[in-house]
């Protein structure tokens, strides 16, 4: 097996893993560092299956340049761990992971400051787990 397929796997993984922390998790989506979607999971979706393919990437390009900003300071007051973003009707989250970006929509009856920091030991748990895996196969 590849490098490339198991790292794929296992965003696929991180994706459902995150998906399923929270029954009010509508989709998860790994976005590359250019803002293409490069895996997904859904559950009760409301929001992305109302829009069409041009509006979905559109809206995950916006969701990593934003992210992308926001990491220019990590320098000064240190590295970005999520943004959250309160809509009328869901939360967004946003987190930087070595892939790109991890995009969570769900609904507004979580507490964000638990939830974002749930998802973050889950991403910092698939960062360690990837680079033992890669260290392994050099």
């Amino acid at each position: 097996m590849s490098l490339n397929l198991d790292q794929n796997l296992a965003i696929s993984r991180l994706c459902k893993e995150i998906l399923l922390t929270q029954e009010n998790i509508y989709s998860v989506l790994s976005l590359n560092k250019n803002g293409r979607a490069i895996e997904s999971q859904f559950a009760r979706d409301r929001i992305l299956s109302q829009m069409n393919k041009s509006e979905i990437e559109m809206l995950c390009m916006q969701r990593t340049l934003q992210t992308s900003l926001g990491m220019d300071y990590d320098e000064l007051v240190g590295p970005l761990n999520c943004i959250t973003i309160e809509r009328e009707t869901v939360f967004e989250f946003l987190f930087p992971y070595s892939e790109g970006v991890i995009f969570v929509i769900c609904d507004l009856d979580v507490i964000p400051r638990y939830l974002s920091k749930k998802i973050l030991f889950i991403i910092r748990e698939f960062e360690w787990r990837s680079k033992n895996l890669i260290y392994k196969q050099i």
